[in-house]
């Protein structure tokens, strides 16, 4: 069957759906690891099993996309070899200049300015703002309207959450967890979670 297959079940599933469907991408079919789920529908589309089998990996022809919105599964799940897609709504704005790597997500209302990059299966979910010169790391994930300035790393794995804004400049570590509408404005080490207006550590990892 020709189309991308899509790895998940869930909400974050159907949000990739969406961007992949508003793109003109065809979709083949769904696998998610709950077993309860297998013939159930998600817009339209059917969860045919809880994995591929074995004989689906390792294909060149054959096109995937993990819409999972936990970072470790993801990575998890992208250590199998698979020809990841990119899925990038057209109602995003991204200039020309930014770099998505294989397995990105760019949903509607993202703009991400010049010279940008996305690693390996990052998520810039609804109406977030990534500006220049920005470096996001494989995995990592920019939830709904959470903002980062200029010049900003976010390490692999790390989680920005909704809401948030990150200034100039600022480098974010591996494992990271900022909290809902917190404000960044010092670097933050690897497995972190930090919160609040000024951002500090809880104490806590990531």
């Amino acid at each position: 069957m020709t189309g991308i297959w899509i790895l998940g079940g869930g909400g974050h599933a159907k949000v990739a759906l969406a961007t992949l469907a508003a793109d003109g991408k065809a979709i083949a079919g769904l696998y998610d690891d709950d077993p309860a789920k297998q013939g159930l529908r998600l817009l339209g589309h059917e969860i045919i099993g809880v994995t591929p089998p074995e004989d689906w990996w390792n294909s060149e022809t054959r096109s995937a996309f993990i819409a999972i919105g936990s970072n470790k599964i993801r990575e998890r799940v992208a250590a199998r070899r698979a020809n990841w897609a990119v899925a990038r709504h057209p109602a995003a704005h991204v200039h020309a200049s930014v770099a998505l790597a294989a397995g990105t997500l760019v949903c509607a209302g993202v703009v991400i300015q010049p010279d940008t990059c996305l690693g390996a299966h990052a998520i810039a979910n609804t109406a977030c703002s990534i500006d220049h010169d920005c470096r996001i790391g494989d995995f990592a994930h920019i939830a709904p309207g959470a903002h980062l300035a200029g010049g900003v790393t976010v390490g692999a794995r790390s989680f920005i959450g909704i809401g948030a804004s990150i200034g100039p400049g600022v480098r974010i570590g591996d494992d990271v967890t900022v909290g809902a509408g917190a404000v960044v404005l010092r670097d933050i080490p690897h497995g972190e979670t930090w919160v609040g207006v000024p951002a500090r550590s809880t104490g806590n990892a990531g």
